[in-house]
C-alpha cells in the first residue's frame, strides 16, 4: 500500500501476531496501517504487557488502527438470553481491550439471522437493538462504531438499527465480499440498492473478492466483482470511508495491494 493513504488498513488479528510476530515486523516495516482482530481464541489477549508493547510499536512507528470486535460464535440478537448476555458481555470486554488501541474504527457483526420468521426476527431485532445500546453505553465517547453486515439478505435491519439508536458514532462497515456472496448479491445483481440503502451511514469498508459462491477473501480483482462499478460509487460518498483490505495469505495480500494501488486508490485519493 502506498505511502499517503492514511485512512487505509488492512487485516491482522492479534492471534496473527501472538503466533508469528513476523506479522507485525513485516506491517511495521512496511508501513501498513493495520485493523487489529481482537477475536481471541486462547491466551494471546491476556497480557497487557504484551498487548501494550504492540500499541507502543505502532504508536513509534506513527501507525494508527481500526479494531474489529469479536465475533465467533457471538450472537448478540439470539432469542436464547444466556447466549445474548454471553455475547454482549464479551463484547463489553472487547471493548475495555480496544480501548489499549485507541482504534480510528471499530467493526462489529450484528449478525442477524434473515431466516427467522417475522415474529421470531422481530423478537431478535429487540434483544440485538437493545445489547448494541448497551454496548455502546459501557463506552459512550468510544470511537466510530460500524455495524457489518455478514449474512443478511436486505440492508434494511442495519440500518433501521442505526436509525432507531440514532447516536452520531454508530454507522455502517459495508463488506462488500459478504454482500457478494452471503447475501447473493452476483446473483442478484442489487449493489447500487444496497450502496443506496446504506450510502448515508458508512464509515467504514471491507474489501475482498470472491465468485459469489461463497466467503472466499480472495484477492482483490481475482473474483467476480465489478470493482469498476464499485469504485465510481464509493466516489460519491462525502466525506470518503476508512477502508480496510481483507486478504487472508501472504499472495493474495500481495495481489490486493498491487490492484489497490492500481485500479482503486488512483480514483479514490
Amino acid at each position: 500500500m502506498k505511502a499517503g493513504f492514511e485512512n487505509c488498513y488492512v487485516n491482522l488479528p492479534l492471534r496473527y501476531i501472538y503466533t508469528t510476530p513476523e506479522y507485525l515486523d513485516f506491517f511495521i516495516e512496511n508501513s501498513i496501517q493495520p485493523e487489529l482482530g481482537l477475536d481471541c481464541l486462547g491466551n494471546e489477549c491476556m497480557s497487557k504487557d504484551w498487548l501494550l508493547s504492540i500499541r507502543d510499536r505502532l504508536g513509534d512507528a506513527g501507525l494508527k488502527c481500526t479494531a474489529h470486535l469479536p465475533f465467533l460464535d457471538l450472537k448478540p440478537a439470539s432469542l436464547n438470553p444466556a447466549i445474548r448476555d454471553a455475547s454482549i458481555d464479551t463484547l463489553c470486554g472487547a471493548f475495555e481491550l480496544a480501548k489499549i488501541f485507541s482504534p480510528q474504527r471499530m467493526v462489529m457483526h450484528p449478525s442477524f439471522a434473515s431466516w427467522l420468521e417475522a415474529p421470531l426476527f422481530e423478537g431478535a431485532y429487540q434483544n440485538c437493538l437493545e445489547g448494541i445500546a448497551r454496548l455502546s453505553d459501557s463506552w459512550p465517547d468510544h470511537p466510530m462504531l460500524c455495524l457489518e453486515n455478514t449474512y443478511e439478505y436486505d440492508p434494511g435491519p442495519i440500518v433501521q438499527v442505526i436509525d432507531d439508536l440514532d447516536r452520531d458514532n454508530i454507522g455502517v462497515c459495508f463488506d462488500l465480499g459478504h454482500w457478494h456472496s452471503f447475501s447473493k448479491g452476483s446473483e442478484k445483481g442489487d449493489f447500487d440498492f444496497w450502496f443506496d440503502s446504506f450510502a448515508p451511514y458508512i464509515r467504514h469498508l471491507h474489501l475482498h473478492d470472491n465468485k459469489g459462491g461463497k466467503d472466499d477473501h480472495l484477492a482483490l480483482g481475482q473474483g467476480t466483482m465489478d470493482w469498476d462499478h464499485i469504485v465510481s460509487r464509493v466516489k460519491e460518498l462525502d466525506p470518503l470511508p476508512t477502508i480496510t483490505l481483507e486478504p487472508h495469505n501472504r499472495d493474495d495480500f500481495d495481489v490486493s495491494i498491487e490492484f489497490f494501488n492500481k485500479n482503486i486508490a488512483p480514483s479514490l485519493f
